[in-house]
């Protein structure tokens, strides 16, 4: 069963038993009430006969005469004695005497009566009889008025019943139809998204804050979040598959002159040997570095600890210093600066740096540490080829080079600053650089001193 008619169904069935059940309550009431107050008209009418067959010696009454005076429009009195017999009686309907079974009472007593098929009120008193017995007073009355009454307002309130109803019902649709307006046209997006692939966000009109327009804001946010990786993803593999061509197309090439001419030029196969490898090691630390990307996109793990900071950079400047054989300058304020940081993360950000520092400048070399405004400020700078003023802003692309002929010599790949970036803003840092073209290039990294 569909949503829509769900709705409906439940609506229309809740407004149904809710209706049922104030007709019901309004018609009992009203019945309690009317045969209440018969009743008490009743028993006041036989208190008034009661008084008004009293034994008086000096003005005898026939007692039947008396009693068909009072009779009630379509009623019945009676005289029974304390055998449960009729001793008097006057009725309109022959019929009720066989109907009404006579019936002793010892106390007053009203009440409303069945026999077949048809209601009565009866009321019944005790009263001194003219030969000074103890009889009782019985006056019973036809309620068919009443019943009549009843009869029209169960029509009345069935009439009423359906004023209410129908509304409710188109009601119930309309709130359907508006509550899986948005609901549909997440579906029939779903499927233009499936048949089409292509990404597409569901329109929003209006503003109303409500949990319709909050799904859909939250649907447009997971379109947004799968389109930026799904163009991640994209970049990713366009970068990876270009990159990649270049050492494998060397590779190749090299394969083919060893092929060729291994076997009888022992130079070339030396040349090639040397070619393979190191494009294979290339390929190898590229490929190690695309994985750590790939990671990093989704979620870097930290194991933060506390760590001496100038420790750490003299540790990873000697250890670049012995494999370059040059020095770098260390300038410190401090003896001692703690962070809480990830030590290897932290140790590979620094060898990036160095690294870089070291390929592109055949110069001086420094690194700085400072506490700056709640902010440990890291800084390495080098005296190298420096980058153009409108390429500054690309560095921590993937794969971007600023000397490709010199990356190919050193053997970069372009995703160490994209790498070291993403370690920075994991400790919740910034990282920026500072560049003259031929003069020499500053990183400057801000981490919280925390």
């Amino acid at each position: 069963m569909k949503i829509n008619h769900k709705i409906q169904l439940f609506s229309t069935v809740w407004m149904l038993i809710i209706v049922l059940a104030i007709n019901g309550a309004i018609y009992f009431l009203f019945l309690t009430i009317t045969q209440n107050s018969e009743l008490d008209r009743l028993k006041l009418q036989a208190e008034t006969i009661a008084g008004a067959i009293k034994p008086d010696e000096n003005q005898p009454v026939n007692s039947s005469d008396l009693l068909r005076a009072y009779l009630p429009s379509n009623g019945m009195i009676r005289i029974i004695n304390d055998d449960s017999k009729a001793i008097a009686a006057v009725f309109k309907n022959s019929d009720y005497p066989d109907i009404l079974i006579p019936q002793f009472f010892s106390s007053e007593k009203s009440e409303v009566i069945h026999a077949e098929g048809v209601s009565f009120a009866k009321t019944v008193i005790p009263i001194i009889w003219k030969d000074g017995q103890v009889v009782q007073l019985e006056v019973t009355e036809n309620l068919e008025k009443l019943n009549e009454n009843m009869d029209v307002l169960k029509i009345v309130l069935a009439i009423a019943s359906l004023f209410v109803l129908i509304p409710s019902f188109f009601a119930g649709r309309m709130l359907s139809r508006m509550i899986l307006k948005p609901i549909h046209s997440l579906i029939g997006t779903m499927e233009e998204i499936e048949k089409k692939e292509t990404f597409k966000k569901i329109e929003r009109i209006g503003n109303s804050k409500d949990e319709l327009h909050q799904m859909a804001n939250a649907f447009n946010n997971m379109i947004d979040l799968l389109q930026k990786n799904f163009e991640k993803q994209q970049q990713f593999i366009s970068d990876a598959s270009h990159e990649l061509k270049t050492p494998l197309t060397i590779i190749e090439s090299y394969a083919k002159l060893l092929k060729r001419w291994g076997t009888k030029k022992p130079e070339v196969m030396e040349e090639s040997v040397d070619a393979i490898y190191s494009e294979a090691v290339r390929m190898k630390e590229m490929t190690a570095q695309l994985l750590q990307l790939a990671e990093n996109e989704s979620h870097m793990r930290l194991n933060l600890e506390k760590i001496d900071l100038v420790s750490l950079c003299f540790q990873s400047g000697r250890t670049i210093e012995q494999v370059y054989k040059r020095h770098i300058d260390f300038l410190f304020d401090e003896k001692e600066l703690f962070i809480a940081a990830d030590e290897l993360k932290m140790k590979q950000l620094l060898f990036i740096l160095f690294d870089n520092a070291m390929k592109y400048s055949s110069r001086e070399i420094t690194c700085s540490a400072v506490l700056q405004n709640e902010k440990v400020h890291i800084a390495v700078r080098d005296q190298g080829i420096g980058i153009p003023k409108d390429e500054v802003n690309l560095v921590f692309d993937r794969f971007f080079r600023v000397d490709k002929a010199r990356s190919r010599e050193t053997g970069g790949t372009g995703l160490g600053l994209s790498i070291a970036k993403k370690i920075v803003q994991a400790h919740q840092g910034e990282i920026s650089i500072e560049s003259i073209e031929n003069e020499g290039t500053t990183v400057h990294i801000y981490l919280p001193n925390k």
